[in-house]
């Protein structure tokens, strides 16, 4: 109970702890940061198998194997530099994408409750220029800010209906906010000379939109040998509405998000060697509206591989290394073209506490290194996830 309360009270800070700033999150809904944690970071997954038990965002049946109520939580600081054309800008935060709790019914089924970010719109844009005041020229600044973050809350039941066979589901709701605002602030130096004897104050407008929606899934895990494990899952998105905050002027709008549908596969090699291989499909071709149509990326493909190594030990259990590949299609279109982004990761795991060969307190580590692309935008970026699990009374 003491874990459920503590979840309960971070999962309603999550749509403003979360922050970015990439310039993607400018297009669609913004940036697509799946909630995956230092494990599936780490092996380049999608976050549908795992050799370890996991608390994931739409997926219940990671945590089977989870025989202790249980807490997870995932803070993810990454950094970064960016070219569009001439221009050129850097970028760093922090933001926290999981916060997840798993209470076993018995051995064979568990109930979870998850908050993950889905979107980041945390950008900011500042230009330069003049304008003609009385005959003279005035320099000018304009600063575009964004801040928002759409996080998803769900809650999942999943059962091992068979010694190789298991499924699950979840139903969550969307949860976030996004503010934008515009300040125009103007030299100072030069708005004195001019004739009008006074200084130019700056100025500004804004408005803040509210997130909201349902989501939900299906998963089903097939164990056919001890040495190779499936497992699928249909993610239905969902309608997200946005609508004006009160005091705020705007029009409400609507996104149809599409279906998600992700595969993966873990094959033991030996009993120090394993290989994680996952893709992930969906359309993001018609999403209910003229201008989100244009920014739609239409088919997005996902896929990664990876390789885990385990045969080291320190503290209470052993020492997994892990190594992933990563490619993705991102489902908004960037200045028109596509965004594609290619990750190389590498992480390891410490386990503190265990039982029954079980983690019960544990930290995941996983570091990456990418880059994103689309036309004369470039991105690389460098990014750096841990994963803290408890378990126990």
């Amino acid at each position: 109970m003491r874990y459920l309360k503590i979840f309960l009270a971070l999962a309603l800070l999550t749509p403003a702890t979360l922050a970015g700033q990439s310039v993607l999150g400018s297009s669609g809904l913004g940036l697509k940061l799946e909630p995956l944690d230092a494990i599936q970071r780490a092996l380049g997954g999608v976050g549908v198998t795992a050799r370890t038990p996991a608390v994931l965002p739409g997926n219940p049946v990671a945590a089977l194997d989870i025989l202790a109520p249980s807490i997870a939580v995932t803070v993810q600081p990454h950094w970064g530099d960016y070219t569009v054309e001439s221009d050129k800008g850097s970028f760093f935060a922090t933001r926290f994408p999981i916060f997840g709790f798993v209470y076993p019914l018995s051995t064979d089924a568990v109930l979870t409750l998850t908050a993950g970010s889905q979107f980041d719109q945390n950008w900011s844009v500042v230009s330069a220029d003049s304008v003609d005041f009385g005959g003279a020229r005035n320099g000018v600044t304009d600063a575009f800010l964004s801040e928002g973050a759409l996080a998803v809350i769900q809650a999942g039941w999943a059962r091992r209906w068979s010694p190789v066979l298991a499924a699950g589901a979840t139903v969550g709701v969307y949860r976030g906010s996004l503010t934008r605002t515009i300040r125009r602030s103007f030299d100072g130096q030069t708005a004195d000379s001019l004739a009008t004897g006074s200084d130019l104050l700056p100025y500004g407008t804004g408005a803040r939109w509210t997130h909201s929606g349902p989501q939900a899934s299906l998963n089903v895990s097939w164990d056919p040998s001890p040495f190779l494990q499936v497992g699928a899952t249909v993610a239905w998105l969902g309608t997200i509405k946005l609508a004006p905050a009160k005091g705020s002027v705007g029009d409400k709008s609507e996104v149809t998000a599409p279906l998600e549908y992700k595969v993966s596969t873990i094959a033991i090699l030996s009993s120090t060697l394993a290989v994680n291989l996952g893709a992930t499909y969906s359309n993001w071709s018609d999403l209910g509206g003229a201008g989100l149509d244009a920014a739609g990326a239409g088919s997005a493909l996902s896929y990664g591989a990876g390789l885990e190594w385990e045969r080291l030990n320190f503290w209470a259990g052993g020492l997994p290394l892990r190594f992933g590949f990563r490619r993705s299609d991102l489902p908004f279109r960037f200045l028109g073209n596509k965004v594609s982004e290619n990750t190389l990761s590498a992480g390891f795991s410490i386990v503190m506490a265990q039982a029954l060969d079980l983690p019960l307190a544990a930290i995941d580590f996983a570091i990456e290194s990418g880059n994103r692309d689309a036309g004369s935008f470039h991105e690389s970026f460098r990014r750096i996830t841990v994963t803290t699990r408890l378990g126990g009374q």
